[in-house]
């Protein structure tokens, strides 16, 4: 299908950009366009403008200080994954970066794009959400910032307010976790069916702490949180991961739809956490 008609709008600075978002009614950013421009084609969404933000080249960077990472919206995964930065500190997200989509969403797709279409089903939602990112959203009249948690609001909506965009992601660095991704797709390139974003610290094989988080469970992000204050302290062993997949399976309750049913997506989500655990523990 062709998309509707809109007008196309094509801005050089962040300033530029908020002002128009602010003052045109149903006007939508394009950054990558990986998810945008499939909505206009099936006619999911029909603004009357798209802002083109990919000149705003000063939201394309990558730097790391001695306690975090931070990553401009604009930045393409390709970029993400070539960065020694962030294979080395924050080493979730180069993980989940390796198995989003494809070459073509790796080469033109924005880590901000994909957090501010909040698809549930998406990586960087659920990893975000286990790295307790921080978002700084830029407007007309300044910035704020806003944890992950409160970020992803439900499917396909945020926390964004009308002439927001995401300018800025801040990512903790978690020394001395380990961390793995998992996701089951139904075919190469897909979005998940059910994704995990793990980081666990262990002392003497007892949890420091732990981070459990899922996509494609619900209309957003799922943080087992209750389940992560429950284990601390304890010992990581097969008897504890086996409680640990039996609460975090118990909290959901997945859609049906035609990729998988809900019992099949709960029925995944014990596997994934179960191999999860087995293998960061190993």
């Amino acid at each position: 299908m062709y998309p509707p008609d809109f007008t196309y709008v094509r801005v050089s600075s962040t300033e530029e950009a908020t002002k128009f978002l602010e003052s045109h009614e149903d006007a939508r950013p394009l950054a990558g366009g990986q998810s945008l421009i499939p909505m206009l084609k099936l006619r999911v969404i029909s603004p009357n403008y798209i802002v083109d933000l990919n000149p705003i080249t000063s939201l394309s960077y990558v730097r790391s200080s001695y306690n975090s990472t931070r990553i401009g919206a604009l930045t393409r995964y390709n970029e993400i994954l070539k960065n020694d930065l962030v294979r080395v500190n924050v080493p979730l997200l180069h993980q989940a970066v390796k198995v989003v989509g494809d070459m073509q969403v790796r080469n033109l797709g924005t880590i901000g794009g994909s957090a501010a279409n909040a698809d549930p089903s998406a990586d960087m939602p659920t990893v975000l959400t286990a790295l307790n990112a921080e978002f700084v959203l830029s407007s007309a009249s300044g910035n704020r910032s806003i944890n992950a948690l409160d970020f992803f609001k439900g499917a396909f909506t945020t926390d964004l307010r009308k002439g927001e965009i995401i300018s800025e992601i801040v990512l903790p660095h978690l020394e001395g976790y380990r961390t793995i991704y998992k996701k089951v797709v139904r075919r190469a390139g897909d979005f998940a069916l059910v994704s995990l974003a793990l980081a666990i610290k262990l002392k003497q094989n007892e949890l420091e702490d732990i981070r459990l988080a899922y996509g494609g469970v619900g209309e957003r992000p799922f943080r087992a949180l209750e389940v992560e204050k429950s284990v601390i302290g304890k010992r990581l062993n097969d008897e504890l991961i086996e409680e640990i997949v039996s609460k975090v399976s118990s909290q959901v309750n997945p859609p049906s739809d035609t990729r998988g049913s809900s019992w099949y997506r709960r029925e995944v989500m014990k596997v994934i956490t179960r191999k999860a655990l087995k293998e960061v523990s190993s």
